[in-house]
């Protein structure tokens, strides 16, 4: 939406753009060294000049990957004795180091205008609005195939221009059904005909009352229905009835390579600067970057200009077709050029599957849990043992989880998975991402016993899906 407003709350530390408060570290916990971050902005929400609200800050909760969550939680420290069992599950920790991996906040690329956020709990990073969920099979993301250079030559920067500003639209979210303009974003007209799709961010309509209204270039408006979104990618999906908008030509990402000439095409503050179009090109493929909810997509970085506003706005080729949905960027004075979008790679799947079911569902283990790091007990156990760094805590198996009836329980202690060992924060993450629903997953678990003895057991748990526990 129009991210404009200010945000000066940046820092450079791997984090999500827009400053967060860490967590303090409780005095009986041992300092960890973690690598310095570097900060982000996921393009976010913020308020016109005209508007005195507080920017927008979409409910963050960093450790649930549609795998386990991180329920960060701290326990009484006995030295001499077993690492004591979870006390009664806290609230969810807001922070998350990814080691040398980039995260970014989203700074929505969208304006927001003085709306409070609204609590939601995304406990699997999908969520669809108040609205009844939309269950379709009417149209489906389809790639054209990129021209060849070497015999149809590349577009003319205007050519390219005229070729996507019909497909560009401005995103406009009032607070409620009042005439309270809550924030701004822009959006790309997927397919056109009685019922019209457009692709935006999740994180530019994700509000639970609001009314959203699709902009079009002659300053047309159209009243939106949110088909679904997905917070992971920050995705999102609307509709519109009418056969009055041009569909944009989308191309396949994959075929993109560094230093390939990219534009951006949006409304950088809003409706106010409708179609703004900057140029660019390709710094890096498939950069590892963190969704607000700490789910990792692998995005394109790129140089064109971008700024709180773009969120959900096109990415496109030297011919005009799509090949990104802009989402984040850095957002810090000592940063330049630094944009990401999410590959139309990644856009078809997630897309599609929210025309057709609604929602996005994944794969999840369905447990919350906390690293055993934090806590000094555990800490002690897997330093004096040589255990893998990324060990982590079970403190809460949910009903529907694949542990359930196993040995595991609350208080094991997860050291590998598949026979490898939890080195880092993401081993046991980026195994559930790349299984499927039904996939079986062997849990090395350390058991402990009220007699001060331990044991080493392997579970076997059947990966369920994500929308179990919404």
């Amino acid at each position: 939406m129009n991210e404009q407003f200010e945000n000066n709350n940046t820092e450079v530390s791997e984090q999500p753009c827009a400053e967060q408060t860490q967590p303090q570290e409780p005095a009986q916990s041992q300092p960890q060294t973690q690598p310095q971050e570097t900060v982000w902005q996921q393009t976010q929400p913020q308020p016109p000049i005209q508007s005195s609200g507080y920017p927008y800050q979409p409910n963050y909760n960093p450790h649930m990957y549609g795998a386990y969550s991180n329920s960060q939680q701290y326990m009484p420290y006995s030295a001499y004795g077993k690492p004591q069992k979870p006390m009664a599950e806290k609230k969810q920790s807001k922070n998350k180091k990814r080691g040398a991996k980039i995260a970014a906040i989203i700074v929505a690329v969208c304006v927001v205008i003085s709306i409070a956020a609204v609590p939601v709990v995304l406990l699997m990073g999908n969520y669809v609005p108040q609205q009844e969920k939309i269950v379709t099979n009417e149209a489906q993301l389809e790639f054209v195939a990129t021209p060849e250079t070497e015999t149809t030559g590349t577009m003319t920067p205007g050519d390219v221009y005229k070729k996507v500003y019909e497909s560009s639209v401005g995103i406009l979210v009032y607070s409620g059904n009042s005439s309270n303009l809550a924030g701004e974003g822009s959006g790309v007209v997927m397919s056109s005909g009685d019922k019209t799709y457009i692709i935006t961010c999740a994180h530019v309509i994700e509000y639970t009352k609001a009314k959203i209204i699709v902009q079009d270039h002659n300053g047309n408006q159209y009243d939106a229905t949110v088909v679904g979104t997905d917070s992971k990618t920050d995705l999102g999906v609307l509709s519109v009835d009418t056969d009055e908008l041009k569909a944009a030509e989308f191309a396949n990402s994959d075929d993109l390579n560094v230093g390939d000439t990219v534009f951006a095409i949006g409304n950088p503050g809003g409706t106010q600067f409708f179609g703004s179009f900057t140029n660019g090109m390709v710094s890096a493929i498939a950069r590892p970057v963190d969704s607000q909810v700490g789910y990792e997509v692998a995005c394109i970085q790129h140089t064109a200009a971008i700024n709180p506003g773009n969120s959900g706005g096109a990415l496109v080729n030297a011919y005009g077709q799509v090949v990104g949905i802009n989402s984040s960027k850095i957002a810090a004075t000592e940063y330049e050029g630094m944009g990401f979008a999410v590959p139309t790679s990644i856009v078809q799947q997630i897309v599609n599957q929210i025309i057709s079911e609604g929602q996005v569902v994944r794969p999840a283990l369905g447990i919350t849990y906390f690293f055993a790091s934090t806590n000094r007990s555990y800490a002690y156990y897997v330093k004096e043992n040589n255990l893998a760094a990324g060990a982590i805590v079970i403190s809460e198996i949910r009903e529907g989880s694949g542990l359930e009836g196993t040995e595991a329980g609350v208080g094991d202690l997860i050291i590998a998975v598949n026979g490898k060992e939890l080195e880092s924060s993401d081993t046991l993450s980026d195994a559930i991402q790349s299984s499927e629903i039904g996939d079986k997953l062997t849990l090395t678990i350390i058991k402990f016993y009220d007699n001060d003895t331990t044991a080493e057991i392997e579970v076997t748990a059947e990966l369920v899906a994500d929308s179990k526990f919404n």
